[in-house]
């Protein structure tokens, strides 16, 4: 089992040194190579679904030496709600890797980049400690400095200098928090220290809870993002290549999210009662704000980037309400989202690809061109939209129900969130979709081949999955969420 636990972080490492070793004229055995290499994960996601079903604790826990003067591990495990991110994860890396095009510029070091990605994301994943969480979390800018960077847009030099100044900047204060978790357990404990067990054992007065909790979640907002902190993401997510989008919006977006939950909320419970008020309301800010602007948008890319702002804030005022169905539904949009859209990015992507443009005015009546690929968008648009019967409306209307018996009023203001991702998706769709093929380049365009079909097929299968049977994922994270709730139900008793 901890072999199977490594596994996902260290496979996809091996296999980018193997590409590293590939001769640059071999380029037809790097995409396959990396395709393999990317699927490992997948399997290790299986077996620790199958053979490994959390109860309620961080399962296979163990640590392995690292600085060994000062007594620091990594030590590594997960829960229900890790796994589910490892799965989200290792689902989204081969198909991302699937739908990029076979003629990206310098395919080895794109593809290098997203295998190490990878493995740092199932690596914060699969972090027990605080100092590793750290660690695997800024080992992230890395790979997505280059992928934004190398193979992005026009702007991709912008685009990148923001996304690294706003989630480096975060960064430092979540380090100056870890820096002083590191102190008071040295004070408390004797010993230096930064699992998750010694963590949660910590005294700590309501003002010391209140500076940690802060220092954290201010970093873990920037990544999220939570408004006002947003402005980063929709210049990365214009410029980054098809790959790069998938995997930003569908995995790295919720490593903000992950880190509320898995250490913001349980270790700093009473300051989170404190500040709960101020998450739900950003939150909903978040959530209309992001739908109003992506309303008049243009760029299909830049909509759905602010479309991800919206449904953000959804998980935000699901986690800030600290009811059993609120923090469920958080999580389980979490994961509905990155394959809402995860799919969203990837059909912009392949419509790219045909056009190089992504300005919905240049487009119009394409469905009778693309038959199969208009039914697909459609397929998508509502899961993102939150159409009963798929992923997109269990996870909100969790949310909003478990925020309601917490911030009524709240809860129907983000009901409005719906209205308005009805009208600019819907919208968009009649943009590109329907009315006359006037457009002559429009009249040339081909519908999904194969490999197009594949990547995006698995998940509209999760939509319709999750969509009908929801149990599937709950069944999973059910545990997990119930035992943090009761962490934050009893500190209100307390408190009361």
């Amino acid at each position: 089992m901890k072999l199977a636990i490594l596994s996902g972080i260290l496979a996809p490492v091996f296999f980018s040194f193997i590409l590293v070793l590939i001769p640059k004229n071999r380029k037809e055995l790097f995409f396959p190579v990396a395709a393999f290499g990317s699927t490992i994960p997948v399997a290790t996601a299986i077996y620790l679904l199958v053979f490994g079903t959390p109860d309620g604790t961080y399962k296979y826990v163990f640590e392995l030496p690292w600085i060994k003067l000062y007594g620091i591990n990594w030590v590594v495990g997960y829960d229900g709600i890790s796994l589910t991110m490892i799965l989200l994860t290792t689902l989204l890396v081969p198909l991302s890797i699937l739908s990029s095009s076979s003629t990206l510029r310098q395919a080895k070091g794109f593809l290098i980049s997203i295998l190490i990605l990878e493995a740092s994301v199932i690596g914060v994943f699969t972090s027990a400690d605080l100092l590793t969480f750290f660690l695997f979390f800024e080992a992230i800018l890395v790979p997505m400095y280059f992928i934004i960077g190398i193979w992005g847009g026009e702007n991709k030099k912008y685009a990148t200098i923001k996304f690294i100044i706003y989630t480096v900047f975060g960064s430092i204060f979540m380090f100056a928090a870890i820096v002083i978790v590191g102190l008071l357990v040295v004070q408390q404990f004797g010993r230096l220290a930064f699992d998750f067990e010694t963590v949660s054992n910590l005294v700590l007065s309501l003002e010391q809870q209140k500076i940690l909790f802060l220092l954290f979640t201010f970093a873990f907002a920037v990544k999220v993002p939570i408004f006002p902190f947003h402005t980063w993401l929709p210049d990365a997510h214009v410029e980054a290549p098809t790959a790069g989008s998938i995997l930003l919006a569908g995995v790295l977006l919720k490593l903000g999210a992950y880190g509320i939950i898995r250490i913001s909320v349980p270790f700093f419970t009473d300051a989170f009662l404190e500040y709960r008020g101020y998450m739900a309301t950003l939150g909903v800010v978040g959530i209309i704000y992001g739908a109003v602007v992506a309303i008049p948008q243009k760029d299909i890319k830049k909509l759905v980037a602010y479309s991800s702002v919206s449904h953000m804030g959804f998980i935000i005022l699901g986690i800030a309400s600290g009811t059993l169905i609120g923090m469920q539904g958080a999580v389980l949009q979490m994961l509905n989202h990155g394959i809402t859209t995860g799919a969203l990015f990837m059909l912009v992507g392949f419509l790219y690809d045909r056009r190089h443009t992504r300005d919905m005015t240049k487009f119009g009546g394409i469905k009778t061109v693309m038959p199969f690929y208009a039914a697909v968008f459609l397929i998508v648009s509502f899961a993102s939209i939150g159409l009963p019967g798929l992923n997109g409306f269990v996870g909100e209307f969790m949310i909003l129900i478990g925020s309601y018996s917490a911030y009524s009023i709240h809860a129907a203001l983000a009901a409005s969130g719906v209205v308005l991702a009805a009208i600019y998706m819907l919208w968009a769709y009649q943009k590109i979709f329907t009315g006359e093929l006037k457009v002559e380049s429009n009249h040339s365009l081909i519908d999904l081949n194969l490999r197009e079909k594949l990547s995006i097929a698995p998940l509209i299968l999760l939509m319709f999955t999750i969509g009908i049977y929801p149990y599937v994922i709950e069944k999973f994270i059910q545990v997990d969420v119930s035992n943090l709730v009761k962490v934050v139900e009893l500190t209100l008793g307390g408190l009361r």
